[in-house]
């Protein structure tokens, strides 16, 4: 039985007609049964939830017609696909059934090959229905975001502008007012940039422009560029970068993993400490380790890490702004590149990200 290509709920009073779906649909989905209508509604809401759901129209307490409608009118269980298979053969039957929220109408008896494209066609759609939901629900969430945290920033530019504009200041003044500007718009396109490159991600169009390269010394380039933003909090890299050998990747992608990481290690470094940058080959892999001395990741709060708008409960060291995008796009860029990227808990203090690329 396989959990991966779906849970089969079969609802049927008739041992026999239960006996034959078991038998036709276990080398490929996990089944359960229920035989009865009530019986059916408590087991459609037990977790792990059915992915559909088979239903025979005659039944002793409740009808098929009436379990339907029950389970459509439940939130914890309308989208549930449900397949009437039934003895009832009539065009009024097919449409009660229909109506009542049903996908589809198998009469019997059935062809089992027809009974399995029919739920395989079912299940495709109910997955890419759900897909498209969540799709929709990020794009929201996008939305969201964008008019949230734009509008702070923004609020300062057109503050700061206004007095520039309106108000006699003297160079002192005006001069740090246009770098309090020029702080703020960076700061605004950068959140743009990671909408964006989420955007792209999630919609599909996103490819990888890959060549033969040294990942090592991508990251010896990365580094020193952001030596300037971890000296400015007054944290230290510290590199230990030996000879990997050539990947094939996508050097500005890759350069988008590298900076993110660093960032993320900075931001959650506090002054005065330390971050540690490391790359390797072994066994076939190439690594790369960024390790900092920050708070690290609550265990309870890892498997949000690397999700969209995921902001945890601990906080940058020095106020500084996230989106909560970085690192799902890293995990992004990763399963492009066919890498892992992991992250564990020093014994002492921080948090240490792990790249692994094949060789």
């Amino acid at each position: 039985m396989s959990d991966k290509n779906g849970k089969i709920l079969i609802v049927d009073d008739e041992k026999t007609n239960i006996d034959v779906l078991v038998s036709l649909l276990q080398g490929e989905f996990k089944t359960m049964v229920a035989k009865n209508g009530e019986t059916a509604i408590r087991r459609a809401k037990t977790e792990p939830r059915p992915d559909l759901i088979l239903l025979d129209i005659m039944m002793p307490d409740l009808d098929g017609y009436e379990v339907c409608k029950r389970l459509h009118a439940d939130h914890d269980t309308a989208d549930i696909p449900i397949i009437f298979i039934t003895g009832k053969d009539s065009i009024s039957d097919e449409t009660m059934a229909l109506e009542a929220g049903g996908v589809d109408f198998i009469r019997k008896p059935f062809s089992p090959t027809v009974v399995l494209a029919r739920i395989r066609t079912h299940l495709t759609l109910s997955r890419q229905k759900r897909h498209l939901i969540e799709l929709n629900e990020l794009k929201n969430r996008f939305l969201g975001m964008a008019a949230h945290d734009l509008r702070n920033p923004l609020n300062s530019i057109c503050g700061y502008s206004d007095i520039l504009l309106t108000m006699p200041v003297d160079n002192e003044e005006r001069t740090r007012f246009i770098r309090t500007i020029h702080v703020v718009a960076g700061q605004m396109l950068g959140m743009i940039n990671d909408l964006l490159d989420v955007s792209v991600i999630e919609s599909g169009r996103f490819a990888l422009n890959r060549e033969p390269g040294d990942l090592t010394r991508l990251v010896g380039q990365r580094v020193e560029l952001m030596r300037f933003m971890a000296e400015k909090k007054q944290v230290r890299i510290l590199t230990d970068l030996r000879v990997t050998p050539t990947l094939s990747f996508d050097p500005d992608r890759l350069a988008q993993v590298v900076d993110n990481l660093l960032s993320n290690a900075i931001k959650f470094t506090p002054p005065q400490s330390d971050i540690h940058v490391m790359t390797e080959s072994c066994d076939g892999y190439v690594l790369l380790r960024v390790s900092d001395q920050g708070p690290g990741i609550p265990e309870e709060e890892r498997h949000r890490l690397f999700g969209a708008f995921q902001k945890l409960s601990v906080r940058p060291t020095g106020n500084e702004k996230s989106t909560g995008l970085g690192l799902c796009i890293v995990k992004k860029i990763v399963d492009a590149h066919a890498g892992e990227i992991t992250v564990t808990n020093n014994p002492d203090r921080g948090a240490c990200f792990q790249l692994q690329l094949t060789c």
